[in-house]
């Protein structure tokens, strides 16, 4: 499936709307503070600025996917995260905050924090989701025949496609990210590696091939939305902090390896950076999904 210069420029403009409307015009409220983490533990962002980012999320998936008609809510929906791609770009390494502060209780406190931190961005890409919902009701896509609509290689029951879809995310993209997060790395005895903190665009590059891998398996084999890898970010967030960031595990880290060392790779991602990856791969290996069986369909 080739992209006409048309729809090209359109996601550009949805990529844009994101970018101005919810990466740039609300930073002076929400940007973190001295230690340049961008997570709700520095204090610097309100319930009240999340509200705002809430309102101009809904906004720019509401704009995003009228430029976007006829796929509409399909494309649109990446306007949110695009935005707070902006705000993970601009955050300081979570290793920062370990260097600052390497004791242990210090580093169990903020993995305390930011356990389930990743469900407040995932709550913002949904409100871009609803916003493009309504665009696509109120706009209409009517009955557009999109390319996506298409039998999946498995017949899975319909109760046992988001699980499927979730639960795979989950395994595979903790794998993936693992892999391809991995910056400079050590043999430990204990732990058999650690690994130093990685750049935001190596982060960048890994969460958004693990989830467009996932997206397009899940959409090309079980007929998933990539409604459901992208929400499996969440959970990975939380699952990752959890299993990896144990006290045993924080204690003998602390005592053996600097602080810009981590046991997996994934623990250094922060949950703003793990949505707003995850949500822009996920929906982008979706759509390749949708192109190879397009292709498929036309050469067989």
């Amino acid at each position: 499936m080739e992209l006409s210069w048309t729809m090209r420029i359109r996601i550009v403009l949805a990529v844009a709307i994101g970018v101005v409307l919810l990466g740039i015009l609300p930073w002076n409220q929400i940007k973190p503070g001295p230690e340049g983490i961008f997570a709700l533990l520095s204090g610097n962002i309100s319930r009240a600025d999340l509200i705002t980012c809430a309102i101009l999320a809904f906004g720019a998936g509401f704009l995003a996917s009228t430029v976007c008609t006829p796929f509409g809510m399909q494309i649109g929906v990446i306007a949110a995260p695009a935005g707070m791609a902006v705000w993970s770009f601009r955050s300081a390494d979570l290793s920062t905050l370990f260097q600052a502060s390497p004791a242990v209780n210090d580093r169990l406190a903020v993995y305390a924090r930011l356990r389930f931190e990743a469900f407040i961005w995932l709550a913002l890409a949904a409100c871009c989701f609803l916003g493009a919902y309504v665009a696509d009701k109120l706009i209409g896509k009517k009955n557009a025949d999109l390319p996506d609509k298409f039998d999946a290689t498995f017949k899975l029951p319909n109760f046992a496609i988001i699980p499927a879809a979730v639960i795979g995310t989950v395994i595979v993209a903790n794998i993936l990210i693992n892999i391809l997060a991995g910056d400079v790395r050590y043999s430990d005895p204990k732990m058999g590696q650690v690994t130093g903190q990685p750049a935001n665009f190596q982060i960048a590059f890994a969460v958004i091939v693990a989830f467009m891998a996932c997206g397009y398996v899940a959409k090309l084999f079980i007929g998933s939305s990539f409604i459901w890898p992208a929400a499996a970010s969440a959970l990975l967030s939380s699952y990752s902090i959890i299993t990896y960031s144990n006290q045993s595990a924080i204690t003998y880290l602390a005592k053996t390896w600097p602080a810009v060392f981590f046991i997996k790779p994934v623990t250094a991602v922060l949950p703003v950076q793990m949505v707003a990856f995850a949500c822009l791969g996920a929906v982008w290996g979706y759509w390749l999904a949708v192109r190879y069986n397009l292709w498929k369909t036309y050469e067989s």
